[in-house]
């Protein structure tokens, strides 16, 4: 009997796939399985460089310019990077890190590099492809800037506005195209001390450097980073007027008593006016009845006199008390004095 030849040589074909660096031949089930499905794979495998589906991106050059005692994460060539050092908001030559503070500490979130650089005025890739960046608050896309130590006003360029510029503070810095402040349940902006917490000595809670802090600082809505003064053009023959473009916001339940105490000053004059016009025209009424039926106008006289003291007593008097009122409600809501003052002190927009 002739002796079969044998179809497959599992030997051989082993010894092949070995040479090639394929793992070895399996004709199980299993192994069949899992050897169609990493042909599928490799057939289905996405381009490299193109980022679709959460894969790796190309590159596009931009590298951040590491200092020496800085972390980054995940690395230098990041398009999203957390960066722990010291108060850098520029160059190596920036902030409080550049003086050799110890107490400057600084956790550097940012997203796109040097994204919003127009064409010509961004840096310029080098030979390789390749360019070396320092922070820029302008044109980075986003971040979150968190400094022990740093002037967070000069930093992001902010307008002094009511409260002025702060300086060696600590300080955090969001800015991106949109920043939205959601709470499912509220959302409180609060400024000052912790209530019921003594902390730092016998005033409270103090600042970072252990200052004092004032009572009730600001709060600022800056629209436009703009806190200056514009001119309000008047009539034909007014003098153009500077109105004060931050302006502290007007608070709901003074302003609301403050129209309302103003309504009964207007309900007083009219009152005066109404009384003033009764007795006005019983005047006008008998005095011309009287001066056409007697010579002499005795009766006119009596008339005359009943009508002075009403208009005295109901009129004139009256009118002065309206005016101490005007005075007193002035006092009370538009001086800044006043306990009814309708503009905030602490709180301010544009």
């Amino acid at each position: 009997m002739a002796k079969r030849k044998k179809i497959h040589d599992n030997k051989k074909i082993n010894e092949r796939l070995e040479k090639e660096g394929t793992p070895p031949w399996d004709p199980s089930t299993a192994a069949l399985e899992a050897r169609v499905a990493s042909l599928e794979r490799e057939i289905n495998k996405l381009p490299s460089g193109t980022g679709l589906l959460h894969t790796d991106e190309a590159w596009n050059g931009i590298e951040y310019k590491q200092a020496e005692n800085e972390t980054v994460y995940p690395r230098a060539i990041s398009p999203a990077q957390i960066v722990f050092g010291t108060d850098r908001p520029d160059s190596f030559l920036s902030g409080f890190g550049a003086r050799g503070s110890n107490r400057a500490a600084s956790i550097d979130m940012v997203v796109g590099r040097m994204a919003s650089a127009q064409e010509g005025d961004g840096p310029k890739l080098g030979d390789d492809g390749t360019v070396q960046v320092d922070n820029s608050f302008a044109a980075d896309a986003a971040r979150i800037y968190i400094s022990q130590l740093t002037n967070i006003d000069k930093d992001f360029h902010i307008s002094p506005g009511a409260s002025g510029v702060m300086k060696g503070r600590s300080g955090i810095g969001i800015k991106a195209d949109g920043v939205r402040i959601i709470g499912r349940e509220g959302v409180k902006i609060v400024t000052g001390r912790m209530r019921g917490v003594k902390f730092g000595g016998k005033n409270g809670e103090t600042n970072s450097l252990g200052g004092k802090l004032a009572r009730s600082p600001t709060i600022e809505l800056l629209a436009g980073n703009n806190a200056g003064t514009r001119e309000i053009l008047g009539g034909l023959f007014n003098a153009p007027e500077k109105m004060e473009e931050l302006q502290g916001i007007a608070k709901g339940a003074s302003t609301r008593k403050a129209i309302k105490d103003l309504g009964d000053i207007i309900d007083e004059m009219w009152s005066q006016l109404f009384f003033f016009s009764i007795f006005q025209n019983i005047f006008n009424a008998n005095i011309g009845a009287t001066l056409s039926a007697i010579p002499g106008g005795q009766a006119a006289g009596a008339v005359t006199s009943l009508c002075s003291t009403g208009i005295t007593n109901w009129t004139t008097n009256p009118l002065f008390q309206t005016r101490t009122n005007k005075n007193v409600w002035e006092a009370n809501y538009l001086s800044r004095m006043g306990t009814w003052f309708i503009e905030s002190r602490n709180v301010f927009a544009t």
